[in-house]
């Protein structure tokens, strides 16, 4: 089991990250951006994030294996290690949204044992290892878990899944009764969920880094998290409230 004090060196680590992050947004004249895919972006502060987080893990943990979006690495299926994603949400950060955030997760043996998410403009660290149950800003969740009447679902897409799939998907939850948003951020929209303010989030085709920490922190929440993989580097995460 994952103690109290790693998950609190986690906490402390993306909490540097995420002020660190903040701090680029104040000097976006310097962010050199580039488009790796269609609509896809990674900026200069994407990688100045990704190495201070792998710096700062690699110093605090012994298991060095880090898989990052930016840097690379490799973590295989069943593998233990770090999936990082510096700033998931880039091309909200970059037009100068608050709907983006930095995730952290730690797998054992392929399965998500710890993890944080930091949404830095908004003022939130969730965070979770095994056992402890959902903690905000670094204390146990004490506010309503599960959404109430209205029923809001997220739904992510990506270059893997053909767009009129993904609105077929999100025709069947109107037809469930349910409005659908897409924020284009996986890591946002995970722990908004995980905090009560979503119905739950669905995408097909994501990175490991993108839902490696929402695992965790969506279970520990009390919801219902289903995650298998597609092929090689691509995910699917299906996490709603019961």
């Amino acid at each position: 089991m994952v103690s109290d004090a790693a998950l609190r060196k986690l906490e402390a680590i993306i909490s540097d990250a995420a002020a660190r992050a903040v701090d680029w947004t104040a000097r976006r004249n310097d962010l050199v951006v580039d488009e790796k895919s269609a609509g896809q972006f990674a900026s200069n502060a994407d990688v100045d994030i990704e190495a201070r987080l792998r710096r700062d893990l690699s110093a605090a943990f012994e298991e060095t294996h880090i898989l990052g979006e930016e840097l690379g690495g490799s973590l295989q299926a069943g593998a233990t290690g770090w999936a990082i994603d510096p700033i998931d949400g880039t091309s909200n950060f970059l037009l100068g949204l608050p709907l983006w955030g930095i995730s952290v997760g730690y797998l054992e043996d392929g399965v998500s044992v710890m993890g944080a998410i930091a949404l830095p403009e908004l003022g939130l660290l969730l965070s979770a290892a095994t056992g402890t149950g959902l903690r905000v800003n670094g204390a146990a969740h004490t506010g309503a878990a599960r959404p109430g009447t209205v029923k809001i679902i997220a739904l992510g897409e990506n270059d893997f899944e053909p767009g009129p799939e993904t609105d077929a998907r999100a025709q069947s939850f109107r037809e469930q009764g349910f409005a659908v948003v897409r924020y284009r951020c996986a890591v946002f929209s995970l722990a908004s969920a995980a905090l009560g303010r979503l119905g739950g989030y669905v995408e097909r085709g994501c990175g490991l880094w993108d839902i490696a920490a929402a695992e965790i922190i969506c279970r520990e929440a009390g919801m219902r998290v289903d995650v298998g993989q597609l092929a090689p580097g691509r995910y699917a995460i299906d996490a709603r409230w019961a």
